[in-house]
This record gives C-alpha cells, structure tokens and sequence, in this order.
C-alpha cells in the first residue's frame, strides 16, 4: 500500500478506510475443511439422483418405444400390433425392455418414496403431535396409573 511522509508521520492515502482487526480476523471457519460424513452424503446424492436420472431416461424411452408400436393403428388392432411388437424383439430390445422396466419402476418408488417423507409424513407428524396426549397428561387425567 502507499503511504506518504509529511514531516515524519504516517499518512495514508486519502481513499483509506479505517478497519478493526476483529473484521479482518476470521473468528470461526474460512478454513476448508471437507469430513467424511459429507464424502458420503455426497456419494449418495450423485447415485440416488444419477439412479432417478437414468430410470426416468429409460422409462421415457420404454414408453416411447412402445408408443410408436401403436403410430398408424386403431385400438382394435393393437393387440395384434402389440403381439407383433413383442413377436419382433430380439435378445437386445428384450434386454433393453427389461432394464427399462426395471429402471421404471425403481424411479416409481423413488419418487413414491421422495413425496411421502416430503408431504405425507410430516403431515403425520403433525397430527401425531397435535392429538398425542404426554404421559403426564394421561396420568393427570386419571387414565394411566401412578408410577409406583
């Protein structure tokens, strides 16, 4: 930094601004610092997101391909197209369907799983809290017996 003499003092340049130590000290964190806990947090968010990824990518494919069975047709004639459909599959499209089944359905229930812990649990969290009588209650009610 700049700093001019006058006459043997200290002078700082006009656009200075006085700060206080204790702002330019960190008094906690600043330092990196990664624990294992969060290596596996992170491990399970990159495989339960990259599972929900690719489940949804090849749900959509399956329902793709089995939509396309039915371009041109009527719905009479889709359980014959449907029975031609399945007639025409080779090892790799049976292979490419069942991984897309699979892949499908853990999607399903992962999302099944994700909106019951975000809306329906704590909804009976809630209504457990709110109508749950505390054992102090109870027993100050008279409906359980004393502690002997």
């Amino acid at each position: 930094m700049e700093y001019t003499t006058s006459s043997g003092v200290l002078a700082m340049p006009a656009h200075y601004a006085l700060v206080p130590q204790e702002e330019m000290v960190y008094l906690e964190g600043g330092a990196f610092s990664i624990t294992p806990e969060q290596v596996i947090q992170f491990g399970v968010n990159v495989v339960v997101n990259g599972l929900m990824f690719l489940g949804g990518t090849f749900f959509a494919a399956g329902v793709s391909m089995l939509g396309n069975a039915f371009v041109g047709t009527t719905l009479k004639t889709g359980g014959r197209v449907m029975k031609d459909f399945f007639s025409s599959l080779n090892s790799a499209q049976w292979v490419m369907l069942g991984v897309t089944g699979l892949l499908g359905g853990m999607y399903g229930l992962s999302l099944a799983s994700y909106y019951y812990t975000q809306l329906v649990d704590p909804l009976v969290k809630a209504f457990q809290e709110a109508f749950a009588m505390t054992a102090a209650q109870a027993e100050a009610q008279g409906q359980l017996p004393a502690a002997a």
